[in-house]
């Protein structure tokens, strides 16, 4: 299957898109994990419902 130009640089453009927002979760889990109290319980209660 032949690709163009526009259809590689959307799916990259998508691909860094959903890199970022796993960099970023990452992110705020570990400072949660770190900074604990109530902001950590809600997360972790949004996650387990």
């Amino acid at each position: 299957m032949h690709y163009t130009a526009r259809q590689l640089a959307l799916f990259f453009r998508e691909a860094m898109r959903a890199e970022n927002r796993h960099q970023a979760q990452a992110i705020i889990a570990a400072n949660l994990g770190f900074a604990g109290g109530n902001e950590a319980q809600k997360a972790i209660s949004r996650l387990t419902r």
